[in-house]
């Protein structure tokens, strides 16, 4: 029995070491993966939140005046200010 446990291992060794650092890996970025998407979530709805605000608000005159950016620029630089901690 320990033989082949031993002849297995031999043939299999690398395999076997690289699939468990792979899954290490995964392990240790998972939380990193996960705030993104939840940065990236919040993002969005903060840029739809200030779109909206900013059409209902129809300051689009001012604001490409005093900044030269159009309301959807705008609603983008605002959603990330929002969701940056």
């Amino acid at each position: 029995m320990n033989n082949k446990f031993y002849e297995w291992w031999k043939n299999h060794r690398r395999i076997v070491t690289f699939g468990s650092l792979l899954f290490l890996l995964g392990l240790y970025f998972s939380p990193v993966i996960k705030e993104a998407k939840y940065k990236n979530a919040c993002i969005k709805l903060s840029e739809k939140g200030a779109l909206n605000k900013f059409n209902m608000d129809n300051i689009e005159e001012t604001l490409l005046k005093e900044t030269g950016l159009t309301i959807t620029e705008l609603a983008k630089i605002e959603g990330y200010k929002n969701c940056i901690k």
